[in-house]
């Protein structure tokens, strides 16, 4: 029988696995070659515009962010995030969702920061001034936060860092980063494109950030490459139409076979459950509700076991 994932693991597409195939077919050493001339300080540069260009409806605000780095994947942003508060702002007051990505507090917590865990978005408006991290759509259940809420804590006075990493997995929805308490926002190709080992990410900053411009020295040469073309030839629209359906058929399976009554999430990948305390899915349990990582279920599906 057909478990999902405690953790979230995006499904490595084999849409996305083709166009690695292409690009790796005739191994691009010529590229590499350039590092001795011209170099490759700003190779990066062609992916992150591949970036905003995919996702210009989704986040067309990206480029009202002055400052832009590469990194490797979200838990690097958030890594160079936190290490910048510590060092410069130790102070500040941070904050974090009931059920919110562990990584926020975990990486905080290493660095001797300490995180206060709010129950409700809106119970941010009557706490000290300090910076939020926020995923959205949501790391707790797969469901886009409404821009009305997130904006009105802004507009409080709270600053914002906004994890984007989920974007490119939902139907189309467009992200509200203008505001000019919105910070900084971290985005991935791990999640969308499956391509979680390829640790491709870029962090759009309001403040700079100088432990993350060294980057353009320590990169990933080869992710980035992969990361243009299949920023390029992938519609934006493509992997949520195609997998929407595979995701209400996996809902319904593990439904049956569990014994739940979740429901699909806006992010294809994912499920989640209101219902009441269920001690066997204790696993899942995200403080409010549970979450639940279909990927096994698209795995089986393309192998043909079910």
């Amino acid at each position: 029988m057909t478990k999902p994932l405690k953790a979230v693991y995006c499904y490595y597409f084999p849409e996305v696995r083709k166009i690695i195939d292409e690009a790796t077919s005739s191994y691009p050493h010529e590229i590499f070659l350039k590092s001795v001339n011209p170099g490759l300080d700003d190779f990066h540069h062609k992916a992150l515009d591949a970036y905003i260009k995919h996702f210009k409806y989704e986040l067309p605000d990206l480029n009202s962010f002055p400052f832009k780095y590469v990194s490797g994947g979200a838990s690097e942003s958030i890594f160079h995030l936190l290490s910048y508060i510590k060092a410069n702002r130790p102070d500040t007051p941070l904050y974090v969702l009931k059920g919110e990505y562990e990584g926020y507090a975990g990486y905080g917590s290493n660095l001797g920061l300490r995180f206060t865990i709010v129950n409700d978005l809106l119970d941010l408006l009557t706490l000290p001034k300090g910076i939020l991290f926020l995923s959205n759509p949501s790391a707790r259940d797969g469901n886009i936060i409404p821009d009305s809420e997130i904006l009105k804590v802004a507009d409080s006075g709270q600053q914002i860092i906004y994890d984007a990493t989920y974007v490119g997995l939902t139907d189309p929805h467009r992200f509200e980063l203008g505001h000019p308490n919105i910070i900084a926002v971290i985005v991935s190709l791990s999640k969308p494109f499956g391509l979680y080992y390829y640790r491709i990410g870029f962090t759009f900053s309001r403040f700079e950030i100088k432990t993350l411009e060294v980057n353009k020295w320590f990169k990933n040469i080869l992710s980035l490459i992969i990361a243009e073309k299949v920023l390029n030839q992938i519609d934006s629209k493509k992997l949520v139409n195609q997998y929407r359906v595979l995701q209400k058929k996996a809902v319904s399976q593990m439904n049956s076979d569990l014994g739940l009554d979740a429901k699909p999430s806006q992010v294809v990948l994912l499920a989640h459950s209101n219902q009441e305390s269920n001690p066997s899915m204790e696993i899942y349990n995200r403080g409010s509700n549970y979450r639940f990582c279909l990927t096994p279920y698209y795995l089986i599906k393309e192998r043909g076991y079910i």
